[in-house]
């Protein structure tokens, strides 16, 4: 959707890169670049943009001039129209993202809240505007003139037949949005007792998992008007782009949950956790991450530079802050930016090289197109890398190794939990079922092992902002360490397939796995092979 924008930030900045006679050569174009953007003060730093609450009818006005335009037969007036369009498109989202980072920064702030309710109700309509775009340019006189000389040959035939964007879905996004916001609110109100405490179930777990059945409702509804049968088909098509069967992964966890949870079950008599749960300021992070960019170098450094520059991430510690992290393509600046809620201990470095990944991803490919698949593969891998450029990393590997252990199966019963959760019918979305579901699925992962409360599925924020993404954090973690086993083999043989791929636009993970020369998650004796790894290092 910015695609076709930042096509033009990117013909731009090869302006600027011919201007300061900075060419390819022995460096990467992609280097070049960054030092242009370093050098010419094209860098926007976080504190110097300036927040204001988008009019959505300036985004209409520019959608209805594109409209009228397409049905002319000037190809290049369409497009100024459509470039337009996009300006206004993006610089809404780009607020929208700043005004999420500034409510993130501080949930009791009531006036970035009001901000973040104000998009919840506008953007059904400005999302709505693009597709319906889309629907005119196919049937503009100049289609295939506009494909040929912008968007690419087939590019609207996807927008052939009839266009289903209208009130009606308008209406049901904007309650999902609604509704997800409540979620916000209710974080916030939960926010002074200790998360996962009994404190902290007792204050909200029943509300939370009322919400989550409406959720899961409003979402039901989604997929039937879009023609699926159910929420998990249409996530799966329509946001994911997946390119494997849902056969596959439910043998998939099946097989992680044999062969994973009795070494997982076994994972907490060790002292692994003792050097991720050590102090760590939030200094050491960043020195951490700076540590293993500079080795690395090319590219990856050059990314961290401009992200120490500019300062775009907020890894401090707030007693008010969004209890996570995360990373977002500023769309308009054509910077990305982390958050971060420090918890000041080990464990923190590897988050922060978590989100570097995507940092480094969205940047280099100017706002990545990756699918979610995809794109965890390179902030999980970015975590394995880490680990063979910095010294004195024993300790946290061995902490990543069983941190990655805990992503196979945790992560796993949290998408089996989901999937049950999204095939129960109507009169089955009780707060009951969904605990006795949880319930059966916390035994067979070996949850009993570390202790678990029936309620927990609550705090798995993925389930109210991201559903069905959950699942994506196993598959690309094993991908991921396929990079790190490469790495190990050979030093540079996996920092080469991570950089030479850091910029993939492939939606499909699979087609991404065979392109890359690496293996499917689900192929015969994979998860033997990720096992005898596991054990090699934590027995």
């Amino acid at each position: 959707m910015n695609r076709s924008k930042i096509r033009i930030i990117a013909i731009f900045t090869v302006i600027i890169l011919i201007l300061s006679g900075c060419t390819p050569g022995n460096a990467s174009f992609k280097e070049n670049l960054l030092k242009a953007m370093l050098g010419t003060g094209e860098v926007v730093s976080y504190d110097d943009m300036v927040y204001k609450r988008p009019d959505p009818d300036d985004v209409m006005d520019a959608y209805n001039k594109a409209c009228e335009a397409s049905e002319g037969y000037d190809a290049e007036y369409i497009l100024e129209c459509v470039f337009d369009y996009y300006d206004e498109y993006d610089w809404f989202y780009t607020y929208y993202s700043l005004a999420d980072l500034k409510y993130c920064h501080d949930l009791t702030d009531e006036y970035w809240e009001d901000e973040c309710n104000f998009f919840a109700e506008n953007i059904p309509q400005v999302d709505a505007s693009l597709e319906n775009l889309y629907y005119e340019l196919a049937e503009s006189p100049c289609r295939d003139q506009l494909e040929e000389e912008f968007f690419g040959e087939g590019y609207f035939e996807a927008y052939d037949g009839e266009n289903l964007w209208d009130d009606e879905l308008n209406s049901l996004l904007t309650k999902e949005a609604q509704l997800q916001n409540e979620y916000y609110d209710i974080s916030e109100e939960s926010s002074e007792y200790e998360f996962a405490s009994d404190e902290y179930y007792d204050a909200c777990a029943d509300e939370l998992a009322e919400l989550l059945i409406d959720l899961v409702n409003v979402r039901q509804d989604i997929a039937q008007y879009w023609g699926y049968d159910d929420y998990t088909q249409f996530a799966n098509n329509y946001y994911y782009a997946r390119d494997y069967d849902s056969s596959d992964v439910e043998a998939y966890l099946a097989d992680i949950s044999k062969e994973l949870s009795p070494l997982y079950s076994e994972l907490f008599d060790s002292d692994v956790w003792n050097a991720a749960y050590s102090y760590a300021s939030e200094k050491e992070t960043l020195r951490y991450l700076e540590e293993a960019a500079d080795n690395m170098g090319g590219e990856i450094n050059m990314a961290f530079k401009l992200m120490q520059t500019a300062g775009l991430y907020d890894i401090s510690y707030g007693e008010n802050k969004y209890g996570s992290a995360f990373e977002v393509y500023l769309t308009s600046y054509a910077e990305p930016f982390i958050f971060m809620n420090s918890s000041l201990i080990q464990a923190d470095k590897l988050t922060l090289v978590h989100e570097f990944g995507h940092f480094c991803n969205d940047f280099l490919s100017y706002g990545s197109y990756a699918g979610a698949d995809v794109a965890e593969i390179f902030s999980q891998g970015m975590e394995y890398l880490s680990l063979c450029y910095t010294e004195d990393s024993e300790e946290l590997m061995k902490y990543k190794m069983a941190d990655s252990l805990c992503t196979y199966v945790e992560q796993a019963a949290y998408a089996d939990f989901e999937l049950k959760l999204y095939s129960l019918l109507d009169d089955e979305l009780t707060v009951d079922n969904l605990r006795d579901i949880y319930e059966d699925i916390a035994e067979d992962y070996g949850f009993e092992s570390v202790g678990y409360d029936n309620r927990e599925f609550v705090g798995i924020s993925h389930y109210y902002t991201h559903p069905m993404y959950v699942i994506s954090y196993v598959l690309s973690n094993d991908a991921a360490m396929q990079i790190y086993e490469m790495e190990l083999d050979r030093s540079g043989k996996g920092k080469k397939l991570f950089t030479d791929n850091i910029d993939t636009e492939e939606s499909y993970f699979m087609a991404f796995l065979d392109d890359a020369g690496l293996k499917s998650p689900f192929s015969k004796g994979r998860i033997d092979s990720v096992k005898a790894l596991f054990e090699d290092v934590l027995q």
